[in-house]
C-alpha cells in the first residue's frame, strides 16, 4: 500500500524536516502515527496524501511510484485517499451535507444513494440536524466530525486522520475510533496521527514513531495477542 525507501523532505534550502524514512504499510493494515510536536508527523501525512513529494529517496504507493508523476496521475490516486486534515479544510461555502456529499459527487454516484449514505453517516455521528448548515455556524468538534465523515464516506482504500479526535469528548472520540475499526475490518488501511496515549493504548494498533525527523515502527508487546483474540 505505501512504501518509503530513505525518503527525505526539506521546505526550500532549509534543513530537511525528515530523513531517511524507511517503512512499508500492507493493505488492510492500522497504525497510529506518533512523536513530538515539531518531529514531522504533519509532513510525513503530506507525503503520503501526494501533497508533497519527497526531495529525495522514493515513494510508492498503492504499487506505483509517485516521485515523476504528474498532477493528473496524483489525482487518480488520490480518490483512492481519505484524509481528516487537522484544521479540517472544509469547504465553507457548503453545507454539512454537501460537504460530506463532496467524494461521492466527485466519482459520480447518484443522487439517490448520496442522499442516503450521507444522512445515514451524519445521524452516526451525531449531526443529523445540522445537515443545512454551513461551517462558521459549527462548533471545532462539530466541523471535525464533519471533516471525519467527509474522509470516510467514499470507503477509501487509505485513510489518514491529523488528530481526528482532539477536539472531541472521550465518549465520540470513542465512538469514531470504533467507525475507523469498522472501516479497517472492511479492508481500510489506516494511519492516524494522534498524541492521545489513552486512544494508543486503548486500541493498541502498532505505532510509527517520529523522532527529529527520523521514523521507527513500534509494535506494542500485546498487539499481536491482542489482534488473535479478536480484540480489534
Amino acid at each position: 500500500m505505501i512504501r518509503f525507501e530513505h525518503a527525505g523532505l526539506r521546505y526550500g534550502v532549509g534543513p530537511e524536516v525528515l530523513s531517511d524514512i524507511n517503512f512499508s504499510l500492507e493493505p488492510g493494515s492500522f497504525h497510529f502515527l506518533n512523536g513530538p510536536s515539531g518531529a514531522g508527523k504533519t509532513s510525513l501525512m503530506s507525503l503520503m496524501y501526494l501533497g508533497r513529494k519527497p526531495t529525495r529517496g522514493l515513494v510508492s504507493m498503492f504499487g506505483q511510484t509517485v516521485n515523476d508523476m504528474e498532477q493528473s496521475q496524483l489525482g487518480l490516486l488520490r480518490q483512492k485517499i481519505g484524509v481528516v486534515f487537522q484544521d479540517f479544510r472544509l469547504m465553507p461555502h457548503l453545507s454539512a451535507f454537501d460537504n460530506v456529499a463532496l467524494p461521492l459527487r466527485i466519482i459520480g454516484t447518484s443522487e439517490k444513494e448520496i442522499r442516503s449514505n450521507v444522512n445515514e453517516l451524519l445521524e452516526w455521528v451525531g449531526l443529523g440536524d445540522y445537515k443545512l448548515s454551513l461551517p462558521r455556524t459549527l462548533s471545532g468538534g462539530q466541523q471535525q466530525r464533519i471533516a471525519i465523515a467527509r474522509a470516510v464516506i467514499a470507503r477509501p482504500k487509505l485513510l489518514l486522520a491529523d488528530e481526528p479526535t482532539g477536539n472531541l469528548d472521550d465518549e465520540m472520540g470513542f465512538r469514531l475510533m470504533n467507525l475507523f475499526e469498522q472501516l479497517n475490518n472492511m479492508g481500510t488501511t489506516i494511519v492516524i496521527a494522534t498524541h492521545s496515549q489513552l486512544i494508543m493504548e486503548k486500541f493498541g494498533h502498532p505505532r510509527l514513531i517520529l523522532e527529529s525527523g527520523h521514523l521507527r515502527v513500534d509494535q506494542p508487546k500485546n498487539w499481536l495477542q491482542r489482534k488473535m483474540d479478536g480484540v480489534f
